[in-house]
């Protein structure tokens, strides 16, 4: 009995000790899988999904905890705000990187809107020389005596000129530009909004650009405001609406869930009255839900005739 009793103890403290052993073995493992999965987690970071790493972090927590891996409170808060840390470094890499983006597409767009300029002012210039000659023309058939061609021509002299110093005056305005406000019920759905600017002397070329094969219907203009300070007045709405934005990760996304009268009430504050379009016409939106059957397929039997004279011509021409 007595070696029973002293064979039995043994087994226990042999057993305690193995205990100890797997508990020490479980307590490295689980430190080294939470330490593998911060890192993994920090590299994973971007300026978009700062959320789900973090609730990805909070899971392995608790899912160390669950095995008996101890991690205090603090540690956890260490762990989250280390995880904050690297997320504000990848913002500030992200917003570089962007900046830089933006400076580059920045200098093409004033280098478009330069060419632009150039050619308004020769259109203006020979739309002022022609009708400098044809004034002269007149005035030299008219021996001395005023017509009402003369007039008219007089006042297309003056337009022309006007339209030529106009562009000059323009051009002189670094910061001039448009803030366009924007809509697209058939992609975004209504009450939703992109509210942005643009240097182009002609802004609706870049609306046009919007509404291209990277959405299925066009843009709808509700406000194309001309100002002396673009960027100015489109930050100044921006800030009014930031609570507003559809994608609340990336700030520098556009699009607000908001309604033209709000937008109206703040262009009016920090710019003064401007017309505005309150309904979106949604012209190809509203007519693809009301087409019929027959109807589409003639349209598409009319767009496929016309690729495939295009087609012809194009081997027309490689021939």
């Amino acid at each position: 009995m007595d070696l029973a009793v002293r064979k039995g103890l043994l087994d226990s403290e042999q057993l305690h000790e193995s205990q100890q052993n797997i508990s020490a073995k479980v307590d490295e493992l689980g430190q080294r899988y939470l330490k593998d999965n911060v890192k993994w987690i920090a590299n994973a970071l971007t300026s978009n999904n700062f959320t789900n790493c973090k609730q990805r972090l909070v899971d392995v927590i608790e899912r160390c905890r669950s095995i008996g891996l101890k991690i205090s409170e603090v540690d956890e808060a260490s762990y989250i705000a280390s995880l904050k840390e690297e997320y504000e470094r990848v913002v500030r890499a992200a917003l570089a990187r962007e900046e830089q983006a933006r400076i580059k597409a920045q200098i093409r767009e004033e280098q478009q809107r330069e060419r632009e300029m150039q050619r308004t002012l020769k259109e203006a210039q020979r739309e002022q020389e022609m009708a400098q000659m044809l004034l002269q023309k007149a005035l030299a058939e008219a021996h001395g005596q005023y017509s009402q061609e003369v007039e008219e021509l007089k006042a297309k002299l003056a337009e022309a000129e006007a339209k030529a110093q106009r562009t000059l005056s323009q051009a002189q305005l670094t910061k001039a530009g448009h803030v366009y406000v924007i809509s697209n019920v058939g992609s975004f759905g209504e009450g939703i909004f992109k509210i942005g600017m643009t240097r182009r002397l002609e802004p609706y070329d870049r609306i046009r650009e919007l509404g291209d094969a990277s959405v299925p219907f066009p843009f709808d203009v509700h406000m194309m405001i001309s100002c002396d300070d673009a960027p100015s007045l489109e930050n100044a709405i921006h800030r009014k609406l930031h609570k507003l934005r559809i994608n609340k990760i990336n700030p520098r996304k556009e699009f607000f869930r908001t309604s033209i009268e709000a937008i109206c009430d703040i262009v009016k504050a920090h710019h003064g009255d401007v017309e505005f379009i309150a309904d979106a016409e949604a012209l190809e939106f509203n007519q693809s839900l009301g087409m019929s059957n027959d109807d589409q397929e003639y349209l598409d039997d009319v767009f496929r005739i016309d690729d495939e004279e295009l087609e012809d011509s194009y081997v027309g021409d490689e021939a």
